[in-house]
């Protein structure tokens, strides 16, 4: 149902190509390898140096002020801190019984955080 390592790559091709993008228009004229593209990516998001568990303190400092996350699902998260895998953050549901977080911001909460599966 929900596999991990496609979404994973899937955010580095995205991200990725919005990298190649922006380093394209600023620099039309020098060809860009792969290489730099990938040094890029990875020391903008920092990606070897990822928290690997959603806190109360995370919440607080930085998912808060992420776009789409409103207080009821911030809340919510709080109440099931620490998140340490994906399923427990998958498995998350509201007051109602469905699923608290949408597709997207699970996808960006993987691309911030290095959770267990």
């Amino acid at each position: 149902m929900f596999d991990r390592a496609r979404v994973v790559r899937t955010v580095v091709a995205v991200l990725a190509l919005g990298v190649v993008g922006t380093v394209l228009v600023g620099t039309a004229q020098q060809p860009t390898s792969p290489a730099d593209i990938a040094s890029a990516l990875v020391a903008y998001y920092k990606i070897g140096n990822r928290p690997t568990s959603i806190t109360v303190a995370e919440l607080e400092q930085r998912i808060a002020h992420f776009p789409d996350f409103g207080e009821g699902t911030i809340e919510a998260m709080k109440k099931a801190a620490p998140i340490e895998t994906v399923s427990k953050l998958v498995s998350l549901k509201n007051s109602k019984g469905r699923n608290l977080l949408s597709q997207k911001q699970i996808i960006l909460l993987l691309t911030f955080y290095n959770l267990k599966p």
